[in-house]
């Protein structure tokens, strides 16, 4: 018999950006400072910022909201706070596991944000599309590599041969269906990003990773897009904490090196720049002057 008790659903306001590493940029006052909006620094509080309602809200099939997935990202969460708590506790990098929960809690930091989740909802629709003009190529190769290049996705040689005998007019009904899924419909849920979270891991594993103490007298700062949104493979940095952050690097493609180090004031001024650059409405850290030296 199918459950229909409602599922739970009570939390409205959910962050994209967990509370935990935000109260890591607070200065020795306890205070976290941010530049929002383009305004001055102030003084705010993490509950306020890097958030939204419903963001995370999933729904069944009878259109039931659930913080089903809310739920799981908590304990993610909590997993991350000790990691990071270990690696503020210790000068000495993490071992093997610790390296591989970095990787994995970076990749949900991409794949959780609400602007990957909106283009992973109009992406799909993208695919819905070309999928239904498969016979405009003249050849599955053609069709593989386009497909594999514009949206990243592998078919198969049976599911090539599926759409090529199907009807085009019922190749076309299906995109407009999804065509018109709203971002909260079951059938096409924005936060489907988070099923790449396990691929996005691999890129990031496969990177050169260092950790970067911050120098006496320096320190990091985050912003609300504190992970690129795209092209990892490229290396990248992020902070952790007001004192720690991550440099990553791609490698010559023999061997993998992680290591940890202090950073240069120079470093710290470019981590602290890349996140300014990222930034959509808001930067957080413990220092006035530094935050405001960023514009």
């Amino acid at each position: 018999m199918t459950n229909r008790l409602p599922p739970r659903s009570v939390k409205e306001n959910q962050h994209f950006v967990p509370r935990s590493w935000l109260s890591r940029f607070a200065g020795q006052d306890g205070r976290v400072l941010a530049i929002k909006d383009g305004k001055d620094v102030t003084q705010i509080a993490v509950a306020d910022i890097m958030s939204g309602d419903w963001i995370y809200t999933v729904f069944d099939e009878w259109w039931r909201p659930s913080d089903e997935l809310e739920d799981a990202l908590s304990i993610e969460e909590s997993r991350a706070a000790k990691l990071f708590e270990s690696l503020h506790t210790s000068p000495v990098q993490p071992n093997d596991k610790g390296w591989i929960d970095l990787c994995h809690f970076l990749a949900l930091t991409v794949c959780r944000h609400p602007d990957t989740m909106q283009t992973g909802h109009t992406r799909s629709k993208e695919l819905a599309w070309h999928l239904a003009d498969v016979r405009a190529f003249n050849d599955a190769a053609a069709f593989f590599g386009e497909t594999k290049q514009k949206f990243g996705v592998d078919l198969s040689t049976a599911e090539y041969q599926r759409l090529l005998l199907a009807d085009p007019s019922n190749l076309i009904a299906e995109a407009e269906e999804v065509e018109h899924l709203t971002p909260q419909d079951p059938k096409l849920p924005e936060q489907i990003s988070l099923s790449a979270v396990n691929n996005v891991a691999t890129q990031i594993s496969v990177l050169n990773l260092f950790l970067l103490d911050a120098p006496k007298g320096a320190n990091y700062v985050l912003s609300d897009r504190p992970m690129p949104l795209h092209d990892l493979a490229f290396g990248f940095t992020v902070p952790l904490s007001k004192n720690l952050a991550l440099l990553a690097m791609p490698g010559d493609g023999r061997e993998v090196i992680y290591g940890r180090r202090e950073a240069t004031p120079e470093m710290v001024a470019l981590v602290n720049t890349e996140q300014a650059d990222r930034m959509k409405s808001v930067i957080i850290g413990p220092d006035r002057a530094v935050l405001e030296s960023l514009f």
